[in-house]
């Protein structure tokens, strides 16, 4: 809707990537609201400050590497289609884009093997961070409405989400009536924020918890599901359909999955050993 915020020095500075930031910091204050109102005290703040840095640059790396690493059937089908393309051209269509699943993975796979070679309990700090992701993506999907990406299927202009998207959009179709599916998602996202941090506060009112690990347990159920219904209203083509299914879809089963089986082996060790 609004790619550029604002000129600084005659360089453009993008509204994506200010929400990006807005968020990154709003999760931070997050993290350390809940570490002083809970008594979560496995996760000590230094070791959390660690966990963040660590997990921001595990979310870049794998939001950068999901789309391609998807798109290696297409560029195996395609390879004379590909190889005719400029080699600027081919790194932008290959490398051009950004997926939150990506990130999601690549941030949980950073934060495990930080925490397991600096013996830091994976289940708490992961307690600890469900609430704040959330609240970063919500301000992330709030930069996709401005920058115009990630935008949802036709609608009627009466529909009480209809967007129409100017010229300027990053890649939402200009002048088409849209749904806009950032919105929904971003306002599903600070909703589940809140849910998260009001039960991680009574899991986490006493100094020992039986469930560690829930919460990131409730987030990966809750959004999983969330986002595998808001595919279906989703409009963009460059994130990959797969048969019946979009990439996000079969990643949200697997979340959605592996989610539930977690949550049951956490429940049933109320005696308090962890689990990792």
């Amino acid at each position: 809707m609004y790619p550029v915020l604002f000129e600084i020095f005659g360089r453009q500075i993008g509204t994506y990537g200010m929400f990006i930031v807005l968020g990154g910091v709003a999760a931070w204050f997050l993290i350390k609201l809940l570490s002083k109102i809970s008594d979560n005290d496995k996760v000590k703040n230094k070791d959390a400050t660690l966990v963040f840095l660590i997990c921001i640059c595990g979310g870049m790396i794998g939001a950068s590497l999901l789309r391609p690493i998807m798109r290696i059937p297409e560029i195996i089908m395609r390879w004379e289609a590909f190889r005719q393309l400029p080699v600027n051209v081919m790194f932008t269509v290959v490398f051009g884009e950004i997926v939150f699943y990506g990130g999601l993975i690549g941030g949980i796979i950073a934060m495990i093997v930080f925490c397991r070679v600096y013996k830091i309990p994976i289940l708490p700090t992961a307690d600890l961070f469900a609430p704040a992701l959330a609240l970063a993506h919500g301000f992330g999907r709030i930069g996709c409405f401005f920058g115009g990406c990630c935008y949802g299927i036709p609608v009627d202009r009466s529909h009480i989400f209809a967007v129409t998207f100017p010229q300027d959009a990053l890649v939402a179709p200009a002048g088409v009536t849209l749904i806009a599916t950032q919105l929904i998602e971003a306002a599903g996202l600070f909703i589940l924020a809140v849910i998260l941090s009001v039960i991680y506060k009574k899991i986490y009112k006493h100094e020992f918890s039986p469930y560690s690990g829930i919460i990131a347990c409730l987030y990966g159920a809750l959004y999983s599901a969330f986002r595998f219904a808001l595919e279906y209203y989703r409009g963009d083509i460059a994130r990959g359909v797969y048969g019946v299914f979009s990439t996000s879809q079969y990643i949200s089963i697997a979340l959605f999955v592996i989610s539930i089986a977690l949550s049951c082996v956490i429940l049933r060790r109320r005696d308090g050993s962890s689990v990792f």
